[in-house]
């Protein structure tokens, strides 16, 4: 008599009537998930920073301004640019088999069931890739109260949607772009400059661990976070290394990770053209969404590149050059009670505005007065 063996992707379904339940239940999910799947284009293309940034004429960073308050993201980085020992530290913490599954562990989740059912406790099954579903889906986030069971279920579905449409780079990348890394920040650029004040690729294998474990919990205590970044650190060791090592890094971790967390110095505006800056905000937020571009007193255009920077016609050099002069000579005039200037620099064949400083800055008692 012929055997009959379960498949390999079944966890818990041990009769047909549950299984043609399931299944049936997933189909219908399937059919009203499919449709709001978007490409990952689409996703990168529609990512929108917390920063609008302030271009000069051949494309030099001049100045970013803080527009939105309600959250702090970075730019868009690309999965090359982000630190190998963090994306190795987020596969290893988060979803071991990332690179063998297909949306779903669902070895993690037999493991799961299996603790649960004799009341212990393990870390949850949910994927990289049903992180992301979730992040990218309104009604599958996550609730104070945890996921329902249509949520779980229509997560896992659209976990399997993504990984038949994306890669799995572009599912990684996806994921540390979107993922909030503690209180408002959001995304790998935010976090990397906001707590280790660096870019994303200069992440070691220490700040990794940190940043791997402020993924798992975002905003859990002090203790929780190095233990579990140790955790994550230990993992990161070349096979053979012996375990003392492990040990001594974490030894220190404790102060390092205190001091992490209470970095700040990623400024919420910087640069050496403010006023440009919020006149060039304030005027596209008059203008139509649809016009391609807006003239302003700096000459300035909206980049097709980059909905949130606009390209100027100022020359940074120039600009930078005048910033200092103005400074120089008010701290030259400061006896002769000379209290603030301006300056603007015009192509005359042209009318370009190739330099505009509104006050002095720092030097200036309203500094924000243009």
């Amino acid at each position: 008599m012929a055997t009959q063996h379960l498949a390999p992707y079944s966890p818990i379904s041990r009769t047909m009537p549950l299984r043609l339940a399931i299944a049936t239940f997933f189909v219908v999910t399937y059919a009203a998930s499919a449709g709001a799947t978007a490409s990952f284009d689409e996703i990168r293309t529609g990512y929108q920073p917390s920063d609008t940034l302030i271009l000069d004429r051949h494309g030099e960073l001049l100045h970013r301004l803080r527009t939105d308050a309600t959250v702090r993201r970075g730019q868009w980085v690309a999965l090359a640019d982000i630190s190998p020992a963090l994306r190795t530290a987020l596969v290893l913490s988060e979803d071991k088999r990332f690179y063998e599954h297909s949306g779903v562990d669902w070895q993690a989740v037999s493991s799961a069931a299996w603790a649960n059912l004799w009341n212990s406790k393990t870390r949850g099954a949910s994927t990289i890739t049903m992180q992301l579903a979730g992040l990218l889906d309104d009604d599958l986030k996550r609730s104070a109260g945890g996921r329902s069971v249509v949520q779980k279920i229509g997560q896992t579905v659209s976990a399997q949607i993504l990984e038949r449409s994306w890669r799995k780079d572009q599912i990684l990348e996806a994921y540390l772009n979107l993922v909030p890394f503690r209180g408002e920040l959001v995304g790998i650029d935010a976090m990397s400059q906001t707590l280790f004040g660096k870019a994303a690729h200069g992440l070691d294998a220490r700040e990794a661990a940190v940043a791997a474990a402020l993924v798992r919990a975002p905003n859990a205590k002090l203790a929780q976070v190095v233990q579990r970044a140790c955790a994550v650190l230990q993992s990161l060791a070349p096979p053979g290394t012996p375990r003392g090592v492990g040990a001594a890094d974490c030894d220190a971790l404790d102060l390092f990770t205190t001091a992490v967390l209470q970095r700040r110095d990623y400024a919420a505006s910087e640069g050496v053209a403010p006023h440009v800056a919020r006149q060039l905000v304030q005027a596209a937020a008059r203008s139509q969404p649809a016009k391609a571009g807006t003239t302003t007193a700096a000459d300035a255009k909206l980049s097709p590149l980059a909905p949130r920077s606009f390209r100027t016609s100022l020359h940074a050099p120039l600009q930078r050059f005048a910033v200092q002069t103005l400074q120089q000579h008010l701290r030259e005039l400061a006896g002769r009670h000379v209290e603030d200037g301006a300056l603007v620099v015009l192509d005359n064949a042209t009318g370009e505005v190739l330099a505009w400083v509104g006050s002095s800055g720092d030097l200036s008692s309203a500094a924000e007065v243009d």
